[in-house]
């Protein structure tokens, strides 16, 4: 049996509500199927496929890219979609709710697709894909005369695309239409709002932690030998405590950034692990990219062949990681869980940095840094405007690329306090502009404050969560989580889920209080 007719397998055949609407789950079973091929060819090439064959893969991404867009946008697809459109508001009493969603979610990715032409988004995705590698390049040369032709190439592609989708989308901004590729029910203005609104608290908190630090135990460098394969080790068991089946997945080292992809029945988690780092960045990475390799693992599975059974994008995906990674694992309870496992792998023992209250203290520290890749919780926000300012900015045409290492600079001192030494550590750290991921920065702070508001739900739901965590058992968040955000696909957006699992709309009070506790506050 082929791919095709194991998906078909999955689609509900009976009971239609409209007439054709069989015949666009197919078109939409087969599309998932070749999303599928293009995700796994991209994860192998981050890790298995030889440096030569870039090439190569770069053009059979592109062959899959051209089907994708081809069969999606085809008069025969196109027609059929207005036509059960049609009938579905006609007779909106025979449609359930998944299929209701699942027909909006066929008209986004259609709208999406439409919106440009072949050649923009066939280009589009050879960006994505050779993107990280130019951008390793880049770094390593440490020149940005080296990297602007290529990042002027990028943005130059994605003003056109922004400016073809605002006309479609009829959205105030170039970049707006940008932003809803990863954030679809908020606007760039609500984002310089949001923004606006918690940067005061922000500012004056980073300042009060850093006068705190100034007398308070730091914590001890951890010292030992961090094989890749002790940390590895460790890294499968914690995925093991999450929940994740690795009959269905694996877990893999990436020479460059983490990441997750794949499918559902085939995800692969890349994590960075190195012989010179301490187990502790390999561990965070681990816990981000495993909780979104959770997330892909428990969709729904009577709807894993269509568009409403996938998962809800780039902000649910990084709030579930970041309420793993961020949240849970930087508590006291679980470095008293690791710190014991990590003493038996590493041979550790005795070994005071291994203690929990030091790991503990080794994570509650701000770090006045130029790289986001080494800041802290709260730090990380600071950045995360940075980047976001310079690339509106870029796509609304109101900055060039050759002044981006300039206002790089300017923005770093005005909200880090710090000017970057060299351009790896300010302008040329940023993947982002590399591989078009225009909008997508703004998500990591939506994220942390959706996050953060999970948290204050979860808690209120297992008021003996810090007991579970101590205990490693991870499987209580696990089946929360799965139950709340996994099973329901995308049968409403993140922010109307975020309403009905919290109660509240999205607002950054829970984030602000969970920073101030955990750096101002004394208590576990």
């Amino acid at each position: 049996m082929n791919d095709t007719q194991n998906n078909a397998t999955n689609l509900k055949t009976v009971a239609e509500p409209a007439a054709g609407y069989n015949d666009l789950k197919f078109y939409f079973s087969n599309l998932n199927t070749m999303f599928s091929i293009r995700n796994t060819l991209a994860i192998d090439m981050m890790t298995a496929m030889p440096a030569g064959s870039l090439k190569r893969r770069i053009n059979d991404i592109s062959s899959i890219t051209k089907r994708i867009y081809a069969e999606t946008t085809t008069p025969t697809v196109t027609a059929l979609l207005e036509k059960v459109e049609a009938e579905a508001k006609a007779t909106p009493d025979k449609w359930s709710e998944w299929d209701k969603a699942n027909l909006a979610e066929m008209r986004r990715i259609h709208s999406h697709l439409a919106a440009l032409p072949p050649e923009l988004y066939i280009a589009s995705v050879q960006v994505a894909n050779e993107g990280r590698k130019i951008h390793a390049q880049a770094v390593a040369k440490n020149s940005w005369d080296e990297a602007q032709p290529y990042i002027e190439k990028v943005v130059d592609l994605y003003r056109k695309i922004g400016a073809l989708k605002q006309k479609k989308f009829e959205t105030a901004t170039p970049y707006r239409a940008l932003l809803m590729g990863y954030a679809s029910d908020i606007s760039d203005r609500q984002m310089d709002e949001l923004y606006d609104k918690i940067l005061p608290p922000l500012t004056k908190l980073y300042k009060e932690v850093l006068e705190k630090q100034t007398d308070q135990d730091k914590g001890e460098p951890l010292d030992g030998d961090f094989s890749k394969a002790d940390q590895m080790w460790l890294n499968h068991t914690v995925l093991e405590m999450m929940g994740f089946d690795f009959n269905r997945g694996g877990l893999y080292v990436s020479n460059l950034a983490p990441m997750t992809g794949g499918n559902p029945e085939d995800v692969r988690i890349l994590v960075r692990c190195g012989d010179s780092n301490n187990f502790l960045d390999s561990l965070e990475d681990t816990l981000y990219q495993g909780a979104r390799g959770l997330y892909y693992q428990n969709l729904p599975n009577d709807w894993i062949s269509q568009p409403v059974g996938q998962d809800q994008g780039a902000i649910m995906l990084n709030a579930v990681s970041q309420l793993y990674e961020t949240i849970i694992g930087r508590t006291p309870q679980f470095f008293d869980f690791i710190s014991v496992r990590a003493e038996g792998v590493f041979r550790q023992f005795k070994n005071k940095s291994f203690e929990p209250e030091n790991l503990y203290k080794l994570k509650k520290v701000i770090h006045q840094t130029t790289s986001r890749n080494d800041a802290d919780e709260l730090s990380k926000i600071f950045h995360d405007i940075l980047r976001y300012r310079i690339e509106r900015d870029l796509i609304n045409g109101k900055l060039e690329v050759k002044d981006i290492p300039a206002r790089w600079n300017q923005e770093s001192k005005d909200l880090l306090g710090l000017e970057p030494k060299d351009l790896k550590s300010g302008a040329l750290q940023n993947p982002d502009w590399f591989t078009g991921r225009f909008g997508f920065i703004p998500t990591n702070t939506l994220s942390h404050v959706i996050a953060a508001q999970l948290h204050e739900t979860l808690y209120d739901n297992i008021p003996d969560l810090p007991d579970q965590v101590q205990k490693g058992n991870l499987g209580v968040v696990g089946d929360w989580i799965k139950k709340n955000i996994h099973q329901k696909g995308r049968i409403q957006g993140t922010f109307s889920a975020l309403k009905e699992i919290t109660g509240k709309d999205l607002n950054a009070d829970a984030l602000l209080k969970h920073l101030e506790r955990r750096y101002l506050s004394d208590k576990r």
